[in-house]
């Protein structure tokens, strides 16, 4: 069961970040709901639950965008580790702490992406375009990945799948 509600979560999560389009300011971050939910995962599950949604959420973004396949779930990668790493620093069920942890991984995210992208050649950003785009991705995820957590946990209690880690 566990399996699938993650799916269905990755599946919003493309499907929304599709849609909405990017932030016009601070570097035109994209809306970060595949690596929310991916932060969601690393905080509350098992870490083999969490290398299977990075790595599908990561194929899935870089698919549906010009990022070559596998950069994304690399800095999904990074991103959910260093989430799964401060898990205790943060007490997941106060708002502030989750923005807290959404905006110092989404810059984490975002930093490796273009580390990546530039020893590849692809884009070549500089310092300052680099540190804008991550700032602005650290402000829509310290916005975004307290509501997505919120409705994934409301979701996991609706089905009873909600593992208390309390």
């Amino acid at each position: 069961m566990t399996l699938l509600v993650m799916i269905f979560w990755i599946l919003a999560g493309a499907t929304l970040q599709v849609v909405i389009p990017a932030w016009q300011h601070m570097g035109q971050p994209a809306f970060p709901f595949l690596l929310a939910g991916v932060l969601y995962v690393a905080v509350n599950k098992k870490p083999v639950y969490f290398v299977l949604t990075a790595l599908l959420s990561g194929l899935l973004e870089d698919s549906l965008s010009l990022v070559p396949l596998g950069y994304s779930a690399c800095a999904f990668l990074v991103a959910g580790w260093l989430a799964w790493r401060l898990r205790h620093d943060f007490h997941m069920r106060r708002a502030h702490m989750v923005m807290g942890l959404g905006a110092i991984c989404a810059a984490a995210s975002t930093g490796t992406l273009a580390l990546l992208l530039r020893l590849q050649g692809s884009v070549m950003l500089s310092r300052n375009e680099c540190l804008l785009r991550m700032a602005g991705a650290a402000v829509l995820a310290a916005v975004l990945a307290p509501v997505w957590f919120w409705l994934i946990r409301g979701m996991e209690r609706l089905l009873g799948t909600w593992e208390d880690r309390a």
